[in-house]
């Protein structure tokens, strides 16, 4: 995807077939550990104390052996370590074995994991236990030394993954440990970025481990940051009203206005030109009032076709209401409108689970559910889509024929037959009411810009993040702070 503020998140099976393929090619694997190990330790004593106390968690593999050569390098620095070895298992790789062998060698104590060593606050615990090779819940010793360390409330430095993470989908089925930081190797991963995994992985650092550039593997998804913003096309200096962007929101119910108003703004605050709002009678007055810049039109069919003559692009669905009528209303308008289309919330409620539908319509269409309107468009527990967000958006993306934005921490775009692109910044500020509608107006400005589905979801998305941060009012965040921003984000 050639897009700015990209940078790739690789599958943790195809970066251990590049490190395999690193050392036939001729880097020994004791080189390309030592050197992770370093890395790591570098950024442990950058991040701590100097002279603090760890206990490296090492497991039988090579993600061991990086803790035995990180315990090593702590005690150089002065540090008091100790490693320890769930269940009593050694080293078992010849990599793991040479680096156990030089730890030792210098005296670092070596003991069996054990519960009731960890006790609270005395150490930073080094997770070196299980790396990407494996998923499901920790079992046996390693689920009781899991639990230990989350009972103890120790800060945890993360070595590839934190246990417990599954490092390709975020998917924690289980306890898994928290990380204040996590170091991992030679390239990213999907599974440190999207909920649950993201909330686990804290900080992530990539260190550069010496493998090839060529080595490298085609990434599995790509990670948006705020540099994603600058694809956002400016306006030209001869731009008139339309040139810039119309939008069309079709939007609104009794007792509903606020999502009307809120998207319609956004959808300004985004740099459209002109947007026209489709609303009923009864709230006219209230969205006229609340941002006079927009333009207010009637909602039926009539009036709608009426007004899409006029603009780029149209979002339909924010606070529509869920009566019978709307239903069919809904369903013609998916077949018959040529413009881009961004169809959330009660317009998505209407599709039920019909995304067939969607794939019938031949213009670029976005859809943005949240983890509950997902699982009813996919048929699906709650549960079942927010343990799975890349698989949920990804089905939402084949099912629908279109792009498929999945709201939450670590927002997920999917396309059908391309790798998911997630979203990298944010704050749990976003969740509050009305801030999909601010988003749902921020995509639709950028499709009224000419920007294609993929590219407006993903740098709407990343705008709409950075607002979030900025508006600055923690968990008094209101998604009115969030659209007022928004001009602000787009200049970072």
């Amino acid at each position: 995807m050639t897009m700015p503020g990209l940078t790739p998140l690789f599958d943790s099976a195809a970066l251990r077939d590049a490190d395999a393929r690193a050392i036939t090619g001729g880097i020994p694997g004791e080189r390309l550990m030592e050197t992770a190990g370093l890395a790591a330790s570098r950024e442990i004593l950058a991040t701590f104390p100097p002279g603090s106390n760890a206990l490296v968690l090492a497991g039988p593999g090579n993600n061991g052996g990086d803790g035995w050569v990180v315990a090593r390098h702590l005690a150089e620095a002065g540090w008091d370590v100790t490693i320890a070895l769930p269940g009593g298992r050694r080293p078992e790789t010849p990599d793991a074995i040479a680096m156990a062998d030089r730890a030792e060698a210098m005296g670092i104590p070596v003991i069996t994991a054990e519960p009731g060593d960890i006790a609270t606050g005395q150490a930073i615990v080094i997770d070196a236990m299980l790396g990407t090779g494996t998923t499901g819940a920790p079992r046996g010793g390693i689920g009781d030394v899991v639990a230990a360390v989350i009972a103890s409330g120790a800060p945890v430095v993360a070595l590839d993954v934190p246990t417990g993470v599954d490092a390709d989908t975020g998917r924690i089925d289980g306890d898994a440990l928290r990380a204040q930081v996590t170091i991992t190797f030679a390239g990213d991963m999907p599974g440190l970025h999207v909920a649950p995994g993201r909330g686990h992985a804290g900080r992530v650092v990539v260190a550069d481990i010496g493998i090839p550039r060529d080595l490298r593997p085609e990434p599995a998804a790509w990670l948006a940051g705020d540099g994603a913003i600058a694809a956002i096309p400016p306006r030209a200096d001869d731009d008139d009203k339309y040139a810039a962007g119309g939008v069309l929101v079709i939007a609104g119910a009794p007792g509903m206005s606020g999502a009307a108003r809120l998207c319609t703004r956004a959808a300004l605050r985004s740099g459209a030109g002109i947007v026209v709002g489709c609303v009923p009678p009864s709230v006219r007055a209230e969205v006229a009032a609340w941002t006079p810049e927009v333009m207010i039109s009637g909602n039926d069919r009539d009036e709608i076709d009426r007004q899409l003559a006029r603009v780029a692009a149209v979002a339909l669905g924010p606070g529509l209401g869920r009566d019978d009528v709307t239903t069919g209303l809904v369903h013609d308008l998916i077949a018959g409108i040529r413009q881009p289309l961004v169809l959330d919330a009660d317009g998505l409620w209407h599709l039920g689970s019909d995304l067939a539908r969607l794939r019938a319509r031949p213009h670029a269409t976005v859809i943005t559910p949240h983890c509950g309107e997902a699982a009813r468009l996919l048929g699906v527990s709650r549960a079942e889509v927010e343990a799975a967000r890349l698989h949920s958006a990804a089905q939402l993306a084949e099912r629908s024929g279109h792009v498929a934005l999945l709201k939450g921490p670590g927002t997920v775009i999917a396309a059908p037959g391309r790798p998911p692109v997630v979203i990298e910044g944010g704050t749990p500020a976003l969740a509050t009411a009305g801030s999909g509608d601010v988003l749902t107006g921020v995509i639709a400005a950028l499709l009224a810009r000419g920007m294609g589905a993929r590219a407006a979801a993903v740098a709407g998305a990343a705008l709409h993040a950075r607002a979030g941060v900025l508006a600055g009012r923690g968990d008094g965040t209101i998604a009115s702070d969030i659209s007022e921003v928004l001009p602000e984000a787009r200049a970072v």
